[in-house]
């Protein structure tokens, strides 16, 4: 599974907090680790945080829920924390609430369902992740064959890498006023290079599109109808 929290990133290499070290959280914990990241993980079950105790910067037995165990371990001085125990759908409410209320930057959580996703908006978290919902989406634009690769930047906002249609032709206005698309690169001689016209292109070329799902989905479609 693609790691969906690959997005943050720490010019400064500023510390973060993780909340839950399960499957998904020691996914994200460990991957930040290996950028070099300084990572503080925490979670309720010993062993677990025993087996972390190594790789991670500091890892401690806590409870998300429990505020002053957050303060101690210094979770409120972080601009940085991941809410990582969506299972749990009351300790990842109530933990991402006291973590806005106490005023932390950056707050990421971890959802299962679009109910869920909702509340943790609303208590406060600044970037809520579906990673099953988001993975799932990914691979069905894979398996349509038109699209190889396929990223979703911001809520309908995705960027594709796809083979270019007939349309490419058109001037990049013309491609946005009919297709809501914007034509971002090119890939020539194994390196990718910017676009500055339609005229740099050929259909059959790799180029990278960015927009909406809906817009990338249509201009996609044509790639089936030229086949046709």
């Amino acid at each position: 599974m693609d790691n969906p929290f690959s997005r943050i990133r720490q010019p400064r290499q500023e510390p973060v907090g993780v909340v839950g070290l399960g499957r998904f959280g020691s996914t994200l914990a460990l991957a930040l680790a290996e950028e070099g990241v300084e990572v503080l993980g925490i979670d309720t079950d010993p062993k677990v945080v025993r087996e972390h105790a190594t790789l991670l910067t500091e890892a401690a037995v806590a409870d998300g829920t429990d505020e002053e165990a957050l303060e101690q371990l210094g979770f409120f001085d972080l601009s940085t924390v991941v809410v990582a125990v969506g299972h749990h759908l009351e300790v990842s409410i109530l933990t991402a609430a006291t973590l806005a209320e106490r005023g932390v930057e950056s707050i990421w959580a971890r959802a299962d369902t679009a109910a869920h996703a909702r509340i943790l908006e609303r208590v406060g978290v600044h970037h809520v992740v579906r990673p099953e919902y988001d993975t799932g989406r990914r691979v069905a634009h894979l398996l349509d064959g038109r699209i190889r690769e396929f990223a979703e930047i911001a809520r309908d906002y995705s960027v594709v890498a796809m083979i270019a249609p007939q349309a490419v032709t058109k001037t990049p206005d013309q491609l946005f006023t009919e297709y809501g698309v914007q034509i971002v690169s090119v890939k020539r001689e194994r390196a990718w290079q910017p676009v500055r016209s339609t005229a740099d292109l050929r259909p059959g070329d790799l180029i990278t599109v960015a927009g909406s799902p809906n817009a990338l989905e249509r201009f996609s479609n044509l790639l089936s109808a030229q086949d046709h």
